[in-house]
């Protein structure tokens, strides 16, 4: 009896991490970062900024790059017939490598003084409260994972 609610226990978190994607803000964070690298990219030509430009065009398809494997890998974890910690720890460390390369993203927009245009100025707050705003979901959804890490941990079932 008590197998047959572990593994009941085991598949409803199982099946409530398959929402994840769609539940999350990690996709809306990411659909906002790409309408930004879109805008950037449409001010290449007109900009006096080009190499900052560039930069924050670089760090957007650099982050939706890793927001899209990380999505990737949910689904793939949605057909693992029975996740272990491994798996689970492999999610974690992903977002942890996601926030780390937010961070820096910031930091090297933080560091960007000499700004020629108050367009571009507009483009890189607007990053810089985008990433951090990611870095906010990333911790929501490390929060989230670690639960289901904890929830597969030997004994922790009923």
């Amino acid at each position: 009896m008590k197998k047959k609610i572990s593994i009941l226990l085991i598949l409803l978190i199982f099946f409530s991490v398959s929402g994840y994607a769609s539940q999350d803000r990690l996709p809306e964070m990411r659909n906002k970062i790409s309408s930004e690298s879109k805008e950037i990219k449409a001010s290449f030509l007109k900009s006096r900024d080009i190499v900052l430009m560039s930069s924050m065009w670089d760090s957007c398809v650099m982050t939706m790059t890793q927001l899209d494997a990380y999505f990737y890998m949910v689904g793939i974890f949605d057909s693992v017939k029975s996740p272990d910690e491994d798996t689970v720890n492999y999610l974690i460390n992903w977002l942890k490598i996601i926030k780390s390369t937010s961070e820096l993203n910031i930091r090297g927009l933080d560091s960007a003084t000499q700004i020629l245009e108050p367009k571009t100025k507009i483009y890189k707050e607007r990053l810089e409260a985008d990433f951090s705003e990611l870095n906010k979901s990333i911790d929501s959804e490390l929060s989230r994972v670690s639960m289901l890490k904890e929830a597969l941990k030997p004994g922790k079932a009923p």
